[in-house]
């Protein structure tokens, strides 16, 4: 391993840790209850739910990167392969967050529908991130 080279353990940290964040932001955002994502009011619980998961999303190429060292020894090559599964990850959060609120019908007052909205959109910016490092070749 290179010194400029991050440990797997790292972001796979992040990633387990953003995802407990997450969890537990949503049990307690909904012991604090309505209104979730509206016009009305934000559950602050929320945010740190997108926060979380945010920072999990971001850290799974690295983790991606990091696990694939041993099979590629050219670091170009382990991110070339990177890349894409991140934005399979990411699809297939986009995927969950558009079942999760559809239950919820999206309604900023239902937890449902504003995880599942949240869920979507990090999973949408992170599309768009890996399309712009996809076509920027």
């Amino acid at each position: 391993m290179r010194t400029s080279e991050i440990p797997a353990r790292t972001p796979a940290l992040v990633i387990a840790c953003g995802l407990l964040v997450a969890a537990v932001a949503l049990v307690l955002a909904a012991i604090a209850g309505p209104p979730y994502l509206g016009l009305s009011g934000l559950n602050g619980w929320l945010v740190v739910f997108a926060a979380a998961l945010f920072a999990a999303l971001i850290a799974v190429p690295f983790l991606i990167e990091a696990r694939l060292r041993g099979a590629y020894a050219d670091s170009d090559a382990r991110w070339d392969r990177a890349v894409p599964l991140w934005g399979g990850i990411a699809l297939l959060v986009v995927g969950l967050g558009a079942v999760i609120g559809l239950a919820g019908d999206f309604a900023g007052d239902s937890l449902a529908g504003s995880a599942g909205l949240l869920l979507a959109g990090a999973g949408g910016l992170v599309l768009i991130a890996v399309a712009s490092v996809l076509l920027s070749g």
